[in-house]
């Protein structure tokens, strides 16, 4: 389980990311989260997918129990919201 909390406007200003899920290490999460900033909100889920997995690759980080995908399908289901 995955859930986001997103400050938007025509960018994400800002986003949270929580769950039921591990990642190592775990200091990769902010780097996720930063990632994010500036991205439309109205996103692809392949762009939005693409930048979590580009930053899990460049710190050699590893999600367990939660994929770039379904990371990316959440936050475009708060943004419909």
């Amino acid at each position: 389980m995955v859930s986001v909390r997103l400050v938007y406007g025509t960018k994400i200003k800002s986003v949270q990311i929580l769950g039921d899920f591990f990642l190592h290490p775990e200091e990769t999460l902010p780097k996720i989260e930063r990632a994010l900033v500036g991205t439309s909100p109205r996103a692809k889920r392949e762009e939005i997918s693409g930048k979590i997995a580009r930053v899990l690759a460049m710190n050699n980080a590893e999600l367990i129990g939660v994929t770039p995908d379904a990371i990316a399908d959440t936050i475009m289901m708060a943004v419909k919201k």
